[in-house]
């Protein structure tokens, strides 16, 4: 038996130790089960469970027990080995799962350092240095993000470069411009911003960790394309507008894996490079993120001074998506800083531009924002704003209009339409909603994270069926509770 399973079966043993002694010191003080459970706010067959180790209490309720029962802080310290114990086991199953995921990283890396470079290099005229360069970036990403296999990250490799989805005269344009970017023209730019466009149609199925490492490597190639210098004005311009896509993409990223700090990175290096492109458009969407870190993290000022950026410059074009996207960034931090009239009124205004779109491009980098989107964050504001009957009918609003194959704006529709409902207190329909939710999980940490915050907000319904239920969900799916 290895050190997690030996951890896990004396959890199991103290869980059982101590409701035995409940139960012996419940009958010495002559208390019956009911008796208790009626003062713990838990039924007769509540209690049994507890005796016998099946069900488990917070530590408010034990040392309720310890009280009632007598027990003089007998069952108050037994408790609190026994949660000392469930966390060192739910603390080693993670490091364990991680530890898993390395070692499986690593198959990979090895298998994807052992790809035959010259086969590729000739396939589009590649140099081997350049692909064995490409290939470090990549490594560092499979080992941090554990994607379990190779042969489909030696692919996201090449496609870095353009290969995949090219014909072999796309290749080697592409190829001949990394060598040399004096040979960069509309054409070239055109074939990475293709890349660039599937790769956000993948992330819309798939989720952001489908495409991460193809984008990060895709960033890098731009950047130094530009750095080459000596392009003329146009091309210069189309390639930082398309810089600044894939680094506002990036920094969405960096937000999902909780790097707050690196996302801002992105979407300032995105902000400066749409400004740079004369691209309104770019830098207004990268002001909208910068916005939505700010919110994040906390920082109400902040993300209202860059969504009033994000708001002046959408004026400036004609894309209607990109204007409510500012105004719902408005919007959340005006919650965030407790201005319930303003909030309400951004979002207003963001559905009355919505309701007027009738010039978005398809091209649109807001081209995801739609009613579903907004009320989807709305609900969260409204949540926020003590309104959780609101919360909830938006929410169930928002994934009504959200398309199932938009894998990642579906899971968090449902991850707000589950935390309105635990706001409301109806919590056998948010455990049912909450369980969707974990099968989805492994999309995004801050998807995990948010679920799991989620989850913390049930506490005072810990014993309840369905919440038992959905505990077993997240432990079925891997997530371990604070």
């Amino acid at each position: 038996m290895d050190e997690v399973a030996a951890e896990r079966a004396r959890v199991d043993v103290l869980r059982r130790d101590l409701g035995d002694r409940l139960g012996k010191y419940r009958k010495a003080a002559g208390v019956t089960q009911r008796t208790l459970g009626k003062t713990l706010g838990r039924t007769r067959t509540m209690m049994s469970r507890v005796e016998s180790g099946a069900r488990g209490m917070t530590a408010e309720q034990w040392a309720v027990a310890d009280e009632v029962c007598g027990a003089q802080g007998a069952l108050v310290a037994a408790h609190g080995v026994l949660a000392a114990a469930e966390q060192d086991y739910g603390t080693h199953a993670l490091m364990q799962r991680h530890a898993a995921q390395r070692a499986a990283a690593q198959v990979e890396v090895d298998a994807l350092k052992a790809t035959p470079l010259s086969h590729a290099a000739s396939l589009a005229g590649v140099s081997s240095d350049l692909l064995e360069e490409l290939i470090q970036v990549v490594t560092k990403l499979v080992r941090r993000l554990g994607r379990r296999d190779a042969i489909r990250v030696a692919g996201l490799t090449l496609a870095t470069i353009g290969v995949s989805g090219m014909d072999t005269d796309e290749c080697v344009r592409v190829a001949q411009a990394l060598d040399s970017p004096r040979r960069v023209d509309a054409q070239v730019i055109r074939n990475l911003a293709s890349t660039f466009a599937h790769c956000r149609r993948q992330e819309d199925a798939l989720g952001p960790f489908g495409v991460m490492e193809t984008v990060v490597a895709q960033h890098g190639v731009v950047r130094s394309l530009l750095e080459g210098g000596c392009l003329e004005g146009g091309l210069s311009r189309s390639l930082l507008a398309l810089e600044s896509s894939m680094a506002s993409s990036i920094g969405h990223y960096f937000v999902d894996l909780g790097d707050l700090d690196g996302a801002v990175r992105y979407f300032r290096l995105a902000r400066k490079a749409g400004h740079d492109a004369r691209s309104p458009a770019c830098a207004a969407y990268a002001a909208s993120n910068m916005s939505f870190a700010a919110y994040l993290s906390g920082a109400a000022h902040t993300a209202m001074d860059t969504a009033a950026a994000a708001r002046s410059l959408a004026a400036r074009t004609d894309d209607s998506r990109l204007k409510a996207l500012a105004e719902q960034r408005a919007a959340a931090a005006y919650a965030l800083n407790g201005q319930h009239g303003l909030c309400l009124a951004a979002y207003a205004r963001a559905k009355e531009l919505l309701a007027s779109d009738t010039r978005s491009s398809p091209a649109s980098p807001a081209y995801w924002v739609h009613e579903g989107t907004l009320d989807s964050r709305l609900s969260v504001d409204l949540t926020a704003l003590k309104r959780p009957r609101d919360a909830v009918e938006a929410a169930s609003n928002a994934l009504a209009r959200t398309d199932r194959s938009y894998a990642h704006l579906y899971a968090f529709a449902q991850l707000h339409l589950g935390a309105a409902l635990v706001a409301d207190r109806e919590i056998g329909e948010a455990a049912r909603v909450l369980g969707d939710v974990a099968g989805l999980a492994d999309i995004s940490p801050r998807l995990t994270s948010e679920l799991c915050a989620a989850r913390a907000e049930m506490a005072p319904w810990q014993g309840t069926p369905a919440v038992r239920t959905l505990d077993t969900q997240l432990a079925a799916c891997g997530i371990v509770l604070g």
